[in-house]
Formats: C-alpha cells, structure tokens, sequence
C-alpha cells in the first residue's frame, strides 16, 4: 500500500454548477485516478484494480473571478465566472494497486511538473512512501485527527457528514476518448466521526477504501 502526501498552495476541484463554479471540498476520485495514469504514461490504471482512500484538509477559501474562453465552431466566446478555490492545500491519498511500483518510481524520478485538477493548480510537493495496513482500535490506537474524508454513502451509513455525487472514474472508448463517467455517492466527513466505524489505518491516518 502506498500514500501520498500532496501539498497545493491553491486548489479548484469543479463540481457540476454553472455560476459560480464551486469546489469539492477533497479531490474527487476521478482526479486522482487521471493523476495516477497522466504520471505513470497512462498505465491502466483504473477503479477496478486500484483502491483509494482520500482525506485532507486546506486552511482558507476564496472566490476569485477568472476569464473562461469558450471555442465553438463560429466564434471566441468570453466569460467572467466567479470560481471558489482552497488554499494552502495538503491531501493524504492512500493507494492499493498492482501498479504501486510504478507509481512510486514516477513521483520519484518522474521529469514532469505534476498537477491535481486544473492545469494551474500546480503541486508544489508531493512525497510518496509504502506504508502498512493496519487493525484500527479506536480505545488503543492514536491517529490524525485534523483531517476531512470521504467515506461511502448508503442506505445504513450512520456518519454524518455532507453528501456528495461525483465522478468515481472516466469511461473510455477503444480509442481511449472519455465517452462518459461512472458516478459514485461519498459523504465528506471528520476523520472523528469516521473513527466510530473505521477498521483500518497506517499508524498515522485512518484509512477508508472507497
């Protein structure tokens, strides 16, 4: 198993709104599995063989207005959108892949500049590292407890939290074109709140496969 320590000084993960164009409050798994493949020369990489589980925490939000530039066949078309973006960024992402190799040799010696979400939003440190999983006691065991995650939603799920839809991963064609999106219900939540149910960690964060 790995993990990934990501540091951003600013962050735009843009949920499905038209104005203004609000952020997911964590990386939603799609990001991350895009950002998996892009650093790893587009291993296959993929919701059905890799497991994530991600948390973090930012310590400000802002609303910046940007210039979006729109192409269409006719004309150039301009627009000023309000865009919601987190600063100061640091997100934990564990990782249970065949491809854990791969992965940790591309953040390791990879020459590309590395991004999560938008182009600009640039990661300014990244540090990967195997870790154990571990049995996670909540009367014995000490965790980080500064940190947000997401946790599966269903029908019996007692944690409270926010309910989020978003994209779990791309859908491609055989030519490897994004035709579409499998969604995926999460509920953003407090690692205390997680700690009620959670079986698993690393000796530092709760882990929740999602």
């Amino acid at each position: 198993m790995l993990r990934l320590k990501i540091y951003q000084e600013s962050a735009h993960f843009r949920m499905p709104t038209i104005a203004p164009y609000l952020s997911y409050p964590l990386p939603p798994p799609s990001t991350v599995y895009g950002f998996l493949r892009f650093i790893t020369d587009y291993r296959s990489i993929n919701f059905e063989n890799t497991k994530l589980s991600i948390q973090g925490s930012y310590k400000g939000v802002s609303f910046e207005k940007e210039r979006l530039i729109l192409d269409t066949k006719k004309e150039l078309k301009t627009n000023i959108i309000p865009i919601q973006k987190l600063h100061r960024c640091e997100w934990i992402i564990h990782i249970k892949s065949p491809h854990e190799e791969d992965i940790l040799n591309a953040i390791n010696n990879s020459s590309k500049v590395f991004r999560l979400g938008r182009k600009e939003d640039l990661i300014i440190d990244i540090i990967g590292e195997k870790v154990e999983e571990m049995r996670f006691n909540k009367d014995e065991n000490e965790y980080n407890k500064n940190m947000k995650i997401y946790t599966n939603w269903n029908k019996e799920n007692t944690i409270n939290g926010s309910l989020f839809r978003m994209a779990f991963d791309t859908v491609v064609n055989e030519k490897k074109e994004i035709i579409g999106y499998k969604l995926i219900n999460l509920i953003y939540t407090n690692v205390r709140q997680l700690s009620k149910i959670c079986k698993v960690f690393d000796g530092e964060y709760l882990i929740e496969w999602i």
